[in-house]
């Protein structure tokens, strides 16, 4: 079985990378579901309101509900409704060195507040809708304006809940007094969401592997030219490109085999899946279907549902055929389940 071949040594050098830059802060108007970052079961002040909350579960956010009666106010130190205000999210906006007039609140695109001498003579919301103007100082439709409204994380979490970073699987983060405090897990190790604990990579859904450590080498001994796994997948493996003797490559760029192979960093390519030992999972790239477990034998092998591996079955006296998905007699050895 052949190494990468050169057209994508070629494609590599040719793609131009873009920095992935971690942020907290979020627009208003933004479509994903926050709750991705969160476990089951938090509550979450609802951006843009001081009033209001909801819950995540199933990494989705529930409808939100509001506070009502002597506790009208969500409480991120209290994580629940309370009779006042107690964090600076929810203070009106400065009319300091503003004109006398209408501005838009920072918070919430819908609300508006009058202006007069720098100080605060009214305030309301647009109905129906509608967003407030910045430039035409009325409520007009959403698609008429921009709402650039944006809040921190720190914002909306209750202090003291762990949540992943946007960026990183193996970051996380909570907020203390509306403070947001950064923590990474320990080496080999992601963020699982669901426990709110790092856990196996394994084990873990994650779409933003990070770059490993030294990934390309060091300064004594830089990898250059060379192709590394990216040490999280059975299929990911990262080009490090030849920048001189003593300068390994600090943005590699990130490749995948195609589905029927996981990648050898010893060959330097892409082999047969069930010729290979893999310490991750090893339904990557396999949303269904089944692949060779790594006892050796070769007797047991493992069904992958959704992408993901789930318990180990055995073929008993038997061994996996990889080829025809099923158990057979015939004696059959390979590369992952060899001794």
């Amino acid at each position: 079985m052949p190494g990468l071949s050169s057209s994508l040594v070629l494609q590599a050098l040719l793609l131009v990378l873009t920095a992935h830059v971690s942020t907290q802060t979020r627009f208003l108007n933004a479509t994903d579901d926050i709750c991705r970052l969160f476990k089951d079961g938090t509550k979450l002040r609802k951006p843009g309101s001081c009033s209001e909350w909801f819950e995540c579960n199933n990494s989705e956010a529930s409808e939100s509900q509001s506070c009502t009666g002597t506790g009208q106010y969500f409480s991120l130190a209290k994580n629940d409704c309370y009779k006042s205000i107690d964090d600076s999210y929810c203070s009106a906006p400065s009319c300091k060195g503003v004109a006398t007039g209408y501005i838009g609140d920072t918070r919430n695109c819908a609300n508006w507040y009058y202006c007069d001498s720098n100080a605060v003579l009214g305030s309301g919301t647009c109905q129906n809708g509608m967003h407030f103007d910045q430039v035409n100082k009325r409520c007009v439709y959403p698609e008429n304006t921009v709402c650039a409204a944006t809040y921190e994380l720190c914002d909306i979490v209750p202090s003291g809940v762990l949540f992943r970073d946007e960026a990183n699987c193996h970051k996380y983060h909570s907020c203390v007094k509306n403070v947001l405090k950064n923590y990474t897990c320990e080496t080999g190790t992601y963020f699982n969401v669901a426990t709110g604990k790092c856990g196996a990579k394994k084990d873990i859904v994650c779409d933003d592997h990070p770059l490993p450590e030294d990934a390309c080498g060091t300064k004594k001994l830089a990898m250059r030219n060379k192709f590394v796994s990216d040490q999280a997948t059975c299929r990911g493996y990262y080009y490090c490109r030849d920048l001189g003797s003593g300068v390994p490559d600090p943005d590699p760029i990130h490749m995948q085999c195609d589905e029927n192979t996981f990648f050898n960093q010893d060959r330097q390519g892409c082999m047969p899946r069930e010729s290979q030992k893999c310490i991750y999972d090893r339904c990557d790239g396999r949303q269904d279907g089944y692949e060779v477990a790594e006892d050796e034998g070769c007797h047991k092998y493992i069904q992958c549902v959704d992408g993901r591996e789930s318990t180990p079955m055995s073929c008993g006296e038997e061994y996996f055929n990889a080829a025809t998905q099923s158990c057979a007699k015939t004696k059959i050895t390979y590369g992952a389940c060899s001794a």
